[in-house]
């Protein structure tokens, strides 16, 4: 339950002034008041700083203000003063999951999920955590339950139309496909997986078309202007990719390839100190993504800074060993630096990779898995238009 406090000065620290502020809580967030409502809450704090009560109504206010990090911050003191209450549970969960750090809401979301089984948003949820963090064969059981209870939600059909994409199960994910445009012909979800569609077809101009009337639907959802911008940049739009990828990162602050493409762009633009700047701020959200440290190599390298480079490119290389282009940049940055011997061997590596994975056959949609990893892609935010 969630109490919120009003515009009344909490003078006292006796109990009952205390329980009063608590009360006016309520009234101020039955007003929408939130902002009488978190100075009263804050007071309330100062009173009790260990106050059950206080951190999870505080949490419960950040989080229906988008607040994630302070939603974050009190509901995980709350939950340290009452480790199994379902609504700290519940909503420490879903503040992860909103701010995008899914491998951080799958505890409190599988602890919630324990509590109370028949909670279908803790399933969709915790199933999309568990795509969103490559583990498509666990989050399959979880959508499709809430599926079950609700068989034309959009969200969950788009969420399956995706595990099963990524469990290579074309039967079901078209039959999904299908029962999602029956329920919702003219959802944001079936524009964009009609735009995915264009996009592996290389059919530029109507993946476009697509993903601009997803945007039109749902301008402030997360990820589909920096979908719309790749669309851009593929087909060399660059004026207007860059346009999208910084309108992704208005709502998605800190977007890992939002950031790499502006800086792929400033790079390929001469601004080889502009590029350096995006690709750091992306490096510095995701450390563990691969190709922001690539750019930053590249970066320095047209600074004339070999050396600098060649730290990130080896830096990749511990990041992903198997990636071809890794050991191509850092031959050249060897070659730079005169270590003859150190280009040779990394040119070695570069051909052995190569040929790998042309025998394998890599197609676009799974070359794009580079960029499908958590590392890379938190901080969509919230999933839903």
């Amino acid at each position: 339950m969630l109490f919120i406090i009003p515009g009344m000065v909490c003078l006292a620290s006796a109990q009952t002034e205390f329980e009063k502020c608590l009360s006016s809580a309520e009234e101020r967030l039955q007003r929408q008041d939130l902002r009488g409502a978190e100075k009263l809450l804050l007071a309330a704090e100062k009173m009790n700083p260990k106050s059950f009560v206080v951190h999870n109504n505080l949490g419960a206010l950040y989080l229906q203000q988008r607040r994630y990090a302070d939603s974050i911050r009190e509901l995980t003191a709350a939950r340290t003063l009452n480790p199994d209450n379902l609504d700290v549970l519940r909503n420490l969960g879903t503040s992860h999951f909103l701010a995008g750090d899914y491998a951080a809401a799958l505890e409190p979301l599988s602890r919630s999920k324990e509590l109370n089984v028949r909670d279908l948003r803790t399933r969709y949820q915790l199933g999309y955590a568990l795509l969103m963090l490559d583990r498509s064969a666990e989050a399959q059981p979880e959508l499709e339950q809430v599926r079950a209870a609700m068989p034309e939600d959009a969200n969950t059909l788009f969420a399956l139309v995706k595990v099963y994409q990524a469990e290579r199960d074309q039967e079901n994910a078209g039959r999904t496909f299908a029962a999602l445009q029956r329920a919702r012909p003219d959802s944001v979800f079936v524009h964009v997986l009609l735009g995915e569609s264009y996009d592996i077809q290389e059919n530029w101009p109507a993946a476009i078309a697509e993903f601009q009337k997803a945007v039109e639907q749902a301008p402030l959802m997360s990820r589909l202007h920096f979908d719309l911008g790749f669309m851009y940049w593929q087909s060399a739009q660059y004026p207007k990719a860059v346009e999208e990828f910084k309108k992704e990162l208005e709502i998605s602050p800190g977007f890992t390839p939002a950031l790499y493409y502006l800086g792929d762009i400033a790079l390929n633009e001469g601004d080889a100190s502009g590029a350096l700047k995006y690709f750091q701020s992306a490096t510095a959200r995701n450390p563990n993504c691969l190709d922001p440290f690539l750019g930053q190599g590249k970066s320095y390298m047209r600074l004339g800074r070999p050396d600098e480079a060649l730290g990130q490119f080896e830096h990749a290389a511990l990041l992903n060993s198997e990636q071809p282009d890794v050991y191509y940049l850092m031959a050249g940055a060897y070659r730079r630096l005169g270590q003859t011997e150190k280009g040779q061997d990394a040119i070695g590596k570069f051909q052995v990779l190569n040929d790998r994975a042309k025998r394998t056959s890599l197609s676009l949609e799974q070359g794009r898995a580079r960029w499908s990893t958590p590392a890379c892609m938190s901080g969509w935010g919230d999933v839903k238009p």
